[in-house]
């Protein structure tokens, strides 16, 4: 899978199309002139610049005018001076009695419904002024920060807040550094041959070379017709091999690693060539779908993906895949009567939420899952059925995934990466004697 802020992809079939995030060079292409100055990207004119369709002010005009008619007034009339001055004072004079007389009127008679302009006083106690109603907003201001999507969708009603301790019982993702420790490795690996073929068919189909292949099944040719149903070896531990995972899971490689085949609860839909992974990968995946099997004969069988090629590095159409810690898992479905249980998109309509969980809870007990990329969407209908079902509290499904919080919230088991709505993918730990293993 991918590297979470790396590469995003729309899954489209059973190869598990998951990690293509191949943009194009004009989605990439920031279309931005370094030429244009800043004020005309702006629609601003330059300091100093007038606009282009300025017009002249014909108010300054008038005002100019209007000056050079009172100078020549003057200049004809020498006494209009001393006689305007006196004018002048006895009208302010007039003014101000009309004013204060106004504002010694009593409060009552014909006139008293008129609002004064200044606040009245009643009994000597001002009365405190309208308070000033705030303006409209500038319409340039700069707006509020926007709340992250994330953070605008409404909680569910009921239960603890994501703050409060997790409820008694709450099933927990776990963590460990030691999950591998006690895990049965397998030390030989048989491929049924359902429909009949040969030897050279099953090297073909898992990439083995085809002196290999013949060690592994001594007394049978290459091209020998098998019946259907043969059981051949396609892979044994050989001596002082050791399995690595190398690097990260976007930039690394794969030694002495195991193929993942049939068995129960499962169903592979990934061509073997790209089934093989780390030894404990493929040991803890093998244990967690024998364990799906053993819930019941009506149990649907998890679909298996891609892992990893032989040698790991690049898988298409993956960018990860590539150091045999990863694996993409099909979610339960809903089934019509006689459907085809495949890859598909996942819906209210066609998830199976309960059967989901309880894959997650068998998937995060193990301590071994370091993340697992589920897409936002899906994991709206799985937060919503845990509440409603009450499954887990708020505060334990914050340990276990980021919605309803932004998407890169740290500290939950699943994330969102874009096109995992027709699969999770899952990604195994590091284990402790990985020497050479590197996680984000």
């Amino acid at each position: 899978m991918t590297e979470p802020r790396e590469r995003q992809v729309v899954h489209k079939g059973s190869v598990g199309e998951d990690d293509l995030d191949d943009r194009s060079a004009a989605e990439a292409r920031t279309a931005v002139d370094d030429d244009v100055p800043d004020a005309e990207l702006d629609g601003a004119e330059p300091d100093g610049a007038e606009p282009d369709d300025a017009e002249p002010d014909d108010d300054d005009d008038a005002v100019a005018d209007d000056g050079g008619a009172d100078r020549t007034r003057v200049e004809h009339h020498p006494g209009g001076r001393r006689r305007v001055a006196p004018l002048l004072f006895m009208g302010a004079a007039a003014l101000w009695i009309g004013v204060m007389a106004l504002r010694c009127r009593p409060a009552h008679g014909p006139s008293a419904n008129v609002p004064s302009a200044e606040p009245t006083v009643a009994d000597d106690v001002p009365v405190a002024p309208t308070p000033i109603a705030p303006g409209p907003t500038r319409a340039d201001a700069t707006p509020p920060d926007p709340i992250p999507a994330a953070d605008a969708e409404a909680q569910p009603d009921g239960g603890p807040t994501d703050d409060a301790p997790p409820a008694e019982g709450d099933r927990l993702p776990q963590r460990r550094n030691d999950w591998a420790e006690g895990l049965e490795i397998p030390t030989k690996v048989r491929y049924t041959v359902r429909r009949g073929g040969s030897l050279e068919n099953v090297a073909n189909l898992f990439k083995i070379y085809h002196h290999e292949i013949l060690e592994l099944n001594p007394g049978i040719a290459i091209d020998q017709e098998l019946a259907p149903n043969t059981r051949v070896v396609i892979w044994s531990q050989k001596p002082g091999e050791k399995s690595e995972s190398i690097g990260y899971p976007s930039d690394g490689s794969l030694a002495g690693a195991i193929p993942m085949v049939e068995g129960p609860g499962r169903r592979i839909l990934a061509i073997g060539w790209k089934t093989w992974g780390k030894d404990t990968s493929i040991a803890m995946l093998d244990r967690v779908l024998d364990r799906w099997a053993e819930r019941g004969s009506n149990v649907q069988p998890i679909l298996v993906g891609n892992i990893a090629n032989r040698t790991g590095g690049r898988l298409e159409p993956h960018s990860t895949h590539q150091s045999g810690r990863d694996v993409d898992l099909g979610y339960p479905q809903k089934l019509a009567a006689g459907a085809e249980l495949n890859w598909q998109e996942m819906t209210a309509a066609n998830l199976d939420a309960a059967e989901t969980w309880a894959l997650l809870f068998l998937l995060g007990e193990t301590g071994a899952v370091e993340e697992i990329y589920i897409d936002r969407e899906i994991q709206k209908l799985l937060h919503e059925h845990a509440l409603r079902q009450e499954l887990l509290s708020k505060s334990a499904l914050s340990k276990w995934m980021e919605y309803p919080r932004p998407t890169g919230t740290a500290g939950t088991l699943i994330t969102h990466v874009a096109g995992h709505t027709d699969h999770m993918h899952v990604r195994w730990s590091c284990t402790s004697g990985d020497g050479r293993c590197k996680s984000r």
